[in-house]
């Protein structure tokens, strides 16, 4: 499987990442993200996600974000600079929330030993439970609406 530093694959340095993210995407350089609670469960989940492989070496580092569709919808209004009735299209959710998994699995990337490739983010609905071994999961609270970061090994 794909090797990702343990010791840099902390909640603490997911944190960071999406901090990051979410200040230069969506809040305009304020760091609103802060890590919070396991939610209780899901009602209406939509998940995003991205893998990164590196050559010669099997399996894959899965990047995840997941969230309640409201949740979501309002990010996707945040990061579109869009009022908050605007209505979300599902195509607003493919490109916007997939490009919140991108980006913060890019950054994902620096925490791997060896040179990665991304692939396309993909954007489903549900919770998708990667198939393989969890490294770090880590519940953000953003606007007070909760993100749920994931990394995995996959196959």
């Amino acid at each position: 499987m794909t090797v990702i530093d343990a010791a840099a694959a902390t909640p603490e340095t997911v944190v960071a990442i999406a901090q990051d993210v979410f200040a230069a995407l969506v809040d305009d350089g304020e760091v609103l993200v802060h890590e919070g609670a396991t939610p209780d469960g899901w009602t209406d989940p939509v998940s995003a996600w991205v893998d990164m492989r590196s050559e010669g070496v099997p399996g894959a580092v899965r990047t995840g974000v997941v969230a309640e569709r409201g949740d979501v919808e309002a990010l996707v209004r945040a990061l579109l600079r869009e009022p908050d009735d605007a209505v979300v299209s599902h195509e607003d959710v493919v490109d916007a929330f997939g490009e919140i998994a991108n980006v913060v699995g890019g950054n994902v990337k620096a925490l791997l030993p060896a040179l990665a490739t991304l692939s396309l983010p993909q954007v489903a609905e549900g919770q998708v439970a990667a198939e393989g071994v969890l490294v770090v999961r880590v519940p953000l609270v953003w606007r007070g609406r909760v993100v749920v970061v994931s990394l995995a090994h996959v196959a």
